[in-house]
């Protein structure tokens, strides 16, 4: 709808219909432009969100830098009442929508927060992925019921640095491609993209998922992953190229389709345009190294520019359709 709105003063404006003097009124009679007081609610949110981050910070630099002066008991009293309390607030709160969530984000940082502390405290010995995979498995429920979208990507954010962490120790998960040199890359593209799948699926009925930045974070992961396994398979010319490459085409496919026909998204279709020109570009480099031929270097590069500029035409005339 802002789209089209967009589209509609502007073509207004074009015609001669609005006056340039008349075109700060419109723009904000038509909500396109923020007044004064769409101004002051987006300095409030925006005070709000890094006041409550900056609440649960204060609380782990204070323990942190008065490691030495306090005693066990008075850390541990201290995070798990500031822990209670956010709860408590979240619980109150909870019908004034961002500020009630917000809460329960302060109670899921200062629950990991506290894991690190007893850790440290006790000397537990454990590996540092055990930490992160801990913390989302505790703030799992909270973050359930705060249909939230920044805590359940910073819950997805925690599961991927404890997979990266675990890897780093074992090299595989419970055996699967624990031959691969890229094991850990296969594991990033299948978790993002499940997350993914499953985030487009809940965000049809769930209206706090609907936005669509979570969505594009996690897609960024899931195709530098998939990218990065068919670029090393054609530059270390590897005798398992085939598999990585026939799950790029079937992922690029089906990414494109979906992002064309069933929800439009002009950042997803860029991601998957610049991940088809990244991978022909490098089979096509290295043939071309092969060859040793000096012209087919201006090749390359004149076939870089025309690519790109293709995808650029094409995603100018689907943004057309989309505000027709």
């Amino acid at each position: 709808m802002t789209i089209q709105k967009r589209s509609s003063v502007i073509a207004l404006f074009e015609a001669g219909a609005i006056s340039s003097q008349k075109m700060p009124a419109v723009l904000t009679l038509l909500g396109l432009k923020p007044d004064k007081d769409g101004w002051l609610k987006i300095f409030q949110m925006l005070l709000l969100c890094f006041g409550s981050c900056a609440i649960a910070f204060s609380v782990i630099f204070f323990i942190a830098y008065n490691w030495a002066d306090m005693s066990r008991l008075s850390k541990f009293t201290l995070l798990e009442s500031s822990i209670v309390f956010s709860v408590i607030l979240y619980w109150r709160l909870a019908q004034k929508g961002l500020a009630g969530r917000l809460a329960l984000l302060v109670a899921s940082l200062l629950v990991g927060a506290l894991m690190a502390f007893f850790g440290q405290t006790y000397q537990t010995g454990a590996d540092a992925w055990q930490l992160f995979f801990y913390w989302a498995l505790f703030i799992t429920p909270w973050v359930v019921i705060s249909q939230f979208s920044t805590l359940w990507l910073f819950w997805l954010s925690l599961l991927n640095l404890s997979l990266v962490l675990y890897f780093d120790i074992f090299h595989s998960v419970f055996g699967l491609f624990s031959d691969s040199n890229n094991s850990l890359f296969w594991c990033l593209f299948w978790f993002n993209t499940l997350a993914l799948i499953i985030w487009e699926m809940f965000s049809q009925k769930m209206v706090a998922l609907t936005e669509r930045w979570p969505q594009r974070i996690l897609a960024v992961i899931s195709g530098w992953a998939i990218t990065t396994l068919v670029i090393y398979a054609i530059v270390e010319e590897s005798e398992n190229a085939f598999s990585p490459s026939i799950t790029w085409l079937v992922w690029i496919c089906l990414f494109m389709w979906v992002y064309r026909r069933r929800c439009t998204d002009l950042f997803m279709l860029a991601g998957g345009c610049l991940s088809l020109i990244v991978v022909v570009i490098t089979r096509l480099a290295m043939q071309i190294m092969e060859t040793g031929e000096e012209g087919a270097l201006l090749f390359l590069s004149v076939l870089i520019i025309a690519m790109g500029s293709g995808a650029t035409y094409w995603l100018k005339q689907v943004h057309k359709k989309i505000e027709s």
